[in-house]
């Protein structure tokens, strides 16, 4: 009997282990540390950040189908500084950013030069010559040599000659329309002048002030007379300035 009984409880305790030691198991793989994630070598090499857009340039107007751009308003006032020979500001030569608040006006400026050197050359106008725009060419790049503001622009060789072109017969051009004879002023219109506005003259006679008074009829006359041709030609040409005020 006591025999017996030590057997049922030898199988007891056999029984007993084997449930308790998954359970123990379990505990011990819940209790587990987590995973720590790999180690970043010092020297190991970084990813790049994905690189920012920079815009370069951007349309600012156009002329009929052609779209002119801000970078070709900049090339256009950088050699109308060399052709004019302007000096150097304070800060030395410098090549307009595009963000000034006189560049809408740099605009309307390149936008007037197209539609006039098209007129021209629709009515068969007398184009430079090769030396005249040969030497214009070679004045433009000894006036910006060595300077990074103009290397920066990258103008092939081929841009550069076709805007002093272009300038040029504007300029050849606007000349021929500036005659002064084009808007004539007689003596009696000065007088009319003189008269009209007799307080600004004080005291001393007509004759004093003829010539001048003509003098400023004329330029004022050619200047309104220039002004409505261009207003002409930009509905012409449909010339538009995207960012004027």
């Amino acid at each position: 009997m006591k025999l017996y009984s030590a057997l049922i409880l030898l199988m007891f305790t056999i029984a007993s282990g084997a449930l308790a030691a998954p359970q123990k198991s379990a505990s011990k793989a819940s209790e587990a540390p987590a995973p720590k994630p790999p180690a970043i070598e010092p020297n190991a090499a970084k990813v790049p950040d994905a690189p920012s857009v920079v815009v370069v340039t951007r349309a600012v107007a156009e002329v009929g189908d052609r779209i002119i751009t801000s970078r070709e308003v900049r090339i256009s006032d950088a050699i109308e500084q060399a052709l004019t020979g302007k000096p150097p500001g304070p800060d030395g030569f410098r090549v307009l950013s595009g963000l000034e608040r006189t560049f809408p006006g740099e605009v309307t400026a390149v936008l007037d030069e197209w539609i006039v050197s098209l007129e021209a050359k629709s009515l068969s106008s007398q184009p430079p010559t090769r030396i005249d725009l040969a030497s214009a060419v070679k004045g433009v790049q000894e006036f910006w040599v060595g300077k990074p503001a103009w290397t920066q622009l990258e103008v092939s060789p081929e841009e550069l000659r076709e805007v002093v072109e272009r300038k040029l017969v504007a300029k050849d051009f606007e000349r021929l329309k500036s005659d002064p004879e084009l808007s004539p002023v007689s003596d009696d219109d000065a007088l009319a002048y003189f008269r009209k506005n007799r307080l600004r003259f004080g005291s001393l006679p007509f004759s004093t002030f003829k010539d001048s008074i003509k003098a400023f009829l004329v330029k004022s006359q050619t200047e309104r007379r220039l002004a409505e041709w261009r207003d002409v030609l930009r509905r012409k040409y449909r010339a538009r300035n995207f960012i004027a005020g």
